[in-house]
């Protein structure tokens, strides 16, 4: 009798830490990334193209074109900036938007963004256009890679587990899937302002959306740390 006691202990024990590993209280972001987000969000009324045009201006002509191409471009190109404006809504809103709403908004944005920088990193390697385009590409393919692989990881430690509450854990954290997004514009903006090497020179957009990013993931690191 007292063995069979000490099975069913042992199998509760390990039953409640399944289920600690599974369920956590609704995760929230701080309230100092507002700032940044706000920053990096603003950045699409700032020039970007060369001629001094912003990205507000060109995806208005885009939606005048044609509405599909305009909504293609703001989900593709503009994804930086919906990231931010993500960022922002969530970080102000807090525990007032549902954690899995909250990621899934994030993951479906930073899919579109890495899909995004496949393809032009891709022609731009097939069409030898730009400072070490390559570089760009190989990036681009192992940072994908990576996020799909971290999100189909993270999900499945999870076990699938859902709750109506919202303090199920479905996939990547709320902080990490921002921090992973500021890091990969880092990157791309670094890549973007490799290109002065050749004389090709964006709008001052670039490095408003370089120090948001890098401010998001400041501040972020120092908040795990």
């Amino acid at each position: 009798m007292g063995d069979e006691h000490e099975d069913h202990d042992e199998q509760d024990d390990a039953l409640e830490d399944e289920f600690a590993d599974t369920v956590r209280p609704p995760e929230t972001l701080p309230i100092t990334l507002t700032l940044p987000a706000l920053v990096l969000t603003a950045a699409i009324a700032l020039p970007l193209h060369p001629d001094g045009f912003s990205f507000a201006q060109l995806l208005y002509a885009s939606f005048l074109r044609s509405p599909l191409e305009g909504l293609i471009m703001l989900l593709g190109f503009g994804s930086p900036f919906c990231f931010g404006a993500i960022v922002l809504a969530l970080a102000w809103l807090g525990d007032r938007v549902h954690p899995r709403l909250a990621e899934r908004l994030l993951v479906a944005n930073l899919s579109l963004l890495h899909a995004q920088l496949v393809l032009v990193a891709f022609l731009l390697w097939s069409r030898d256009q730009g400072k070490m385009p390559l570089a760009l590409l190989g990036f681009a393919v192992v940072s994908g890679g990576y996020f799909i692989l971290h999100h189909a990881r993270e999900a499945a430690a999870s076990g699938g587990a859902d709750d109506t509450a919202g303090f199920s854990r479905s996939g990547p954290t709320l902080r990490w899937l921002v921090h992973w997004g500021a890091t990969v514009i880092v990157a791309v903006c670094g890549w973007i302002r490799l290109q002065l090497l050749i004389g090709v020179r964006l709008g001052w957009a670039i490095e408003v959306m370089l120090a948001a990013a890098v401010t998001m993931a400041v501040l972020l690191t120092r908040k795990r740390s």
